[in-house]
């Protein structure tokens, strides 16, 4: 998949920590002694490792069972990311659904293939793009939707309120085209997270 590598090189990623803290005059010997060796490791702990959980050649699924009475899958999921306008941190939650052609997919699985392409530098519009995408290609169902809400760091520290989460949506086949399939999906969407209804 292009623009979705996973390689990392830890030492830049150190070089560049040193340089920002320099340009900021920072002079904590603790912050500049080690937190560039930090500061590295989080950013491959929060933005590639994730990624490398999701292999796109190896997508297992399972056979839908003939009368199959399952109508819409759907699955919470959060991961942590960056917008590639700012470098600044977004924790994302989504609700990720699809209505099963002839295979069903590991939930797992699910939120493997969505962090694969969230925890980034990127754009919440991107996410849903290429997530659905990949989803599409890989299980081939009858339709498939997301919702996505993202708390962006950028906003925040420079005034945003602290509660709002900016969120989109996106569907395809018959999530997009169906408006009772659409209702119960954002039904699911909307309930707790906490609790789950």
């Amino acid at each position: 998949m292009e623009g979705h590598h996973t390689g990392v090189d830890l030492d830049k990623l150190q070089q560049a920590q040193r340089m920002m803290a320099e340009a900021l005059g920072e002079d904590s010997p603790e912050a500049l002694e080690n937190t560039a060796g930090r500061f590295a490791r989080w950013q491959k702990a929060a933005l590639v490792d994730p990624r490398t959980q999701y292999d796109p050649l190896n997508v297992k699924l399972y056979p839908v069972p003939d009368p199959a009475m399952v109508e819409l899958v759907t699955i919470k999921v959060t991961a942590f990311s960056a917008c590639e306008h700012h470098y600044a941190p977004a924790w994302l939650k989504a609700t990720i659904g699809y209505l099963p052609g002839e295979h069903y997919i590991g939930y797992s699985k699910l939120v493997k293939m969505f962090r694969h392409f969230a925890c980034k530098y990127t754009m919440d519009e991107r996410i849903c793009n290429d997530f659905l995408h990949e989803l599409i290609e890989k299980v081939q169902p009858r339709g498939a939707g997301v919702l996505l809400r993202g708390k962006h760091f950028c906003v925040i520290s420079r005034g945003g309120n602290e509660a709002d989460f900016p969120m989109m949506s996106a569907f395809w086949g018959e999530l997009k085209t169906s408006q009772m399939l659409r209702s119960e999906f954002y039904q699911h969407a909307m309930a707790s997270w906490d609790t789950g209804i």
